[in-house]
């Protein structure tokens, strides 16, 4: 269990330390756990001696006992390069893999205002940009629809790909469900009496019974996450970090999905900290939603290997 909480520590160290350093220009690394192989031994020893006195001498008997153990981890260490890395941080998350997550028990907010640029020319915020009203008015709405448990997904198998279809399911005419599945469709461009549509990759729909969706990396969502760092006014005015697409001063600016805290001394509590060019950089552990959204991006960045990779870490244990 040790070597499970440390290697999940280490994640999150890892995760947070690249946003940060995405956020000043600088490159981030990425070091996959190949293995973990833990050799340990026991060892122990008794002993006792009696000898016959010599005249008056009274040490006569004596006892001893000594013991080792010893335990020596191996820890192998890959970085992510090549092939490995464009597929895993370049490529855009798959929309079925965007639905799935919300079949899954995700909340629709969650998973769309992070994986998702943009759907059906519909954009969401970005560097700081805010997201096109209708963008969260759709959000809202397809939230009340999953909370009310009225929102599906299938997969229809066809010779050229497979097509993922978001199912709407319809109550009464004035129900509130129905009346959010209205606004979906409108904001959609669906039909209005469309129960259905199918999901695909890119910025616009073909036609009506489709919805494009605009998906981000695992790259543009840590440098997405980078924005809501709090920089150190020092470096800001040094020109020491990226500016977002709004100069200071203009309004308004968009909320973000994460906060990320910055300090000169670590924090006594934190989800995850880092230091980092003089500075800690942590989440509080008691700020739930940051937490979330974090935990999100970790399970996301293994959704998005999609290639063959190493094999998942090993501990190797002797048994007795």
């Amino acid at each position: 269990m040790g070597y499970g909480e440390v290697i999940a520590d280490s994640w999150k160290r890892q995760t947070l330390l690249n946003v940060v350093r995405l956020r000043y220009a600088d490159a981030p690394v990425f070091l996959d756990v190949a293995s973990v192989i833990n050799s340990y031994s026991v060892a122990g020893k008794t002993s006792a001696s009696a000898q016959l006195p010599e005249g008056a001498a009274p040490n006569v008997f004596s006892l001893g006992a000594e013991g080792s153990w010893s335990n020596t981890p191996t820890v192998t260490y890959q970085p992510l390069l090549g092939d490995r890395f464009t597929r895993s941080m370049l490529q855009p998350v798959p929309p079925a893999a965007v639905f799935q997550l919300i079949q899954s028990g995700w909340p629709v907010d969650l998973v769309l205002r992070s994986v998702v640029g943009s759907i059906n020319g519909l954009r969401n915020s970005r560097y700081g940009v805010m997201a096109d009203p209708g963008f969260d008015a759709l959000v809202e709405a397809m939230a009340r629809i999953q909370r009310a448990g009225n929102m599906g997904i299938r997969v229809d198998s066809r010779k050229d790909r497979g097509s993922v279809v978001v199912v709407l399911r319809r109550a009464e005419a004035d129900a509130p469900t129905t009346r959010d599945a209205r606004v979906v469709s409108d904001l959609l461009g669906l039909a209005t009496d469309s129960a259905e549509f199918d999901v695909t990759y890119g910025l616009a729909s073909r036609g009506a019974g489709e919805v494009a969706l605009l998906t981000r990396s695992m790259l543009e969502l840590l440098i997405e996450l980078g924005f809501g760092v709090d920089l150190p006014a020092a470096h800001v005015a040094a020109g020491r970090v990226t500016p977002g697409l709004l100069k200071a001063g203009d309004a308004p600016r968009a909320a973000s999905i994460v906060r990320i805290r910055s300090g000169t001394e670590m924090p006594a509590d934190s989800y995850a900290a880092v230091p980092y060019k003089g500075h800690w950089y942590w989440i509080d552990d008691n700020d739930i939603a940051s937490k979330r959204m974090f935990t999100f991006l970790l399970i996301l960045s293994s959704l998005a290997e999609t290639g063959q990779g190493l094999a998942a870490p090993v501990v190797t244990v002797p048994s007795r």
